[in-house]
């Protein structure tokens, strides 16, 4: 649980420990005093993580396009604050924010805030809003909704414009529903998908949707001849990943369990090779059992490898190349993102079998177990 002292609970919450944090700038060449003085101090002025984008388009001089190919961009949902760093007295430019998450809700105008904090699998009408004045109850200690009712109502009502307008609802109320429930055409993220060399890094969510509790095979079509060296693929960092990958003419599969590397040896590469097969098992239970072959021939397994999910791999799929942060450290140091030598064609993700306990299966079950909270 991470803290965020003085201020109340946790960065799974609404209030103020969920979501006030340090913002320092640092720009002494800009931000002057008349009299030659830095001016610097602590602002008061509330502002939001969404203001500053526009805040470093203005101090950079950026004119931020409003469409792109003749397509509008979204409004913008922050404004600038460079006023505020070089005037202490300039207004807060962010009057007010709505906040929701994992069914907390939070919402802040003009120096009130009103909290809730949702127990899981109870009904949002049994949740108690407090009401707090930041200018004197910077904490959220003191809760005036009884004291104010009229402002309160003001206040809920508010959010809940907010949250119709923010795309908020349905609200999550415990049961993980949201975390698992995706739109239809998200099947197309699951599907074979072929990679060539040179390629940019696959996007990071786009990558994990071939391997998210499932089996999954990767197949890697080449020509290998004596002296040819590199990654073939790598999906991962430091923080856990896997790759497969060749040198001094031997085949190698890397896995990163969250920081505890397992290397196979998978033996001498014969020449003209041309497939590499990496399969990987599902069994659930948070686990592989992974197994490499080249040109039909089993050449490496290794059972009862630490699936990945959740934040790793946190880096995209990458194809002749590991850019960026490394899955083996121990490569990275001999040999830098190691690009393959020699011909690559092709790499081919083939997504499989779900694991028996992930967690898109139990949707009916979640689904109608959620519908008692609304």
């Amino acid at each position: 649980m991470v803290s965020c002292t003085p201020f109340r609970l946790y960065k799974i919450n609404t209030h103020r420990g969920g979501h006030s944090v340090p913002f320092i700038v640092n720009w002494p060449t800009r931000f002057r005093a008349a009299a030659g003085r830095l001016a610097g101090g602590i602002r008061t002025q509330y502002q939001h993580v969404t203001d500053v984008f526009p805040t470093l388009a203005e101090l950079c001089g950026v004119e931020v396009p409003t469409s792109r190919h003749g397509v509008a961009a979204p409004e913008q949902a922050g404004a600038s604050f460079a006023a505020t760093l070089g005037d202490p007295s300039a207004p807060s430019t962010h009057p007010e924010q709505y906040y929701e998450m994992l069914g907390h809700r939070g919402f802040y105008r003009d120096g009130w805030s009103v909290v809730t904090c949702h127990r899981p699998r109870r009904p949002f009408s049994q949740d108690r809003w407090e009401l707090h004045n930041l200018a004197t109850d910077p904490t959220e200690s003191v809760d005036l909704a009884d004291e104010h009712p009229e402002k309160l109502e003001e206040m809920q009502q508010a959010w809940d414009r907010a949250a119709w307008a923010n795309q908020v609802y349905p609200l999550d109320e415990g049961n993980a529903l949201l975390r698992i429930l995706r739109p239809p055409w998200y099947a197309e993220l699951s599907t074979e998908t072929t990679l060539r060399p040179g390629t940019p890094t696959l996007e990071r969510w786009r990558s994990q949707q071939l391997i998210f509790q499932k089996s999954f095979d990767i197949d890697v079509a080449l020509s290998w001849r004596p002296g040819d060296a590199g990654v073939l693929v790598a999906h991962g960092d430091q923080g856990g990943g896997y790759m497969l990958y060749v040198q001094d003419d031997r085949l190698f599969l890397a896995h990163n369990a969250y920081g505890d590397m397992s290397v196979v040896d998978c033996g001498p590469l014969a020449e003209g090779a041309s497939s590499v097969r990496l399969s990987v098992e599902n069994p659930g239970s948070l686990t592989w059992n992974a197994s490499v072959g080249v040109d039909g021939e089993p050449v490496g397994e290794a059972p009862g490898l630490v699936s990945l999910m959740a934040m790793a791999p946190f880096e995209g799929i990458d194809v002749g190349i590991d850019r960026r942060s490394p899955v083996s450290w121990d490569v990275y140091e001999r040999h830098g993102p190691f690009p393959y030598s020699g011909q690559l064609e092709a790499v081919t993700y083939r997504p499989g079998e779900l694991a028996p306990d992930a967690g898109s299966l139990w949707l009916d079950y979640i689904k109608a177990n959620g519908t008692r909270y609304e």
